[in-house]
């Protein structure tokens, strides 16, 4: 389905890390994310600080936009992901 659109926008929510390294993490990431050219939006949903950080200062370097939500506005990322 990814292959067959160039408007992919994806959601990514992250409660908490405890006990996850960050490769471990990752490879969960991983599914489907090979042509990365095509996403458009990006919305990384997460109260793990670290996580906003480095968002924050390599959000550059991903395909389309990326935006970072604390986890209290979840309805606010998903809407941004699909505007």
């Amino acid at each position: 389905m990814i292959a067959s659109t160039d408007d992919v926008r994806v959601v990514i929510v992250i409660r908490d890390v405890d006990g996850r390294t960050a490769g471990a993490l990752w490879e969960d990431l991983e599914m489907g994310v090979e042509p990365l050219t095509t996403w458009k939006r990006i919305a990384l949903v997460t109260a793990v600080e670290w996580m906003q950080h480095i968002a924050a200062m390599f959000g550059w370097m991903t395909p389309g936009q990326l935006e970072r939500f604390p986890l209290t506005e979840r309805e606010a990322a998903l809407a941004w992901a699909a505007g």
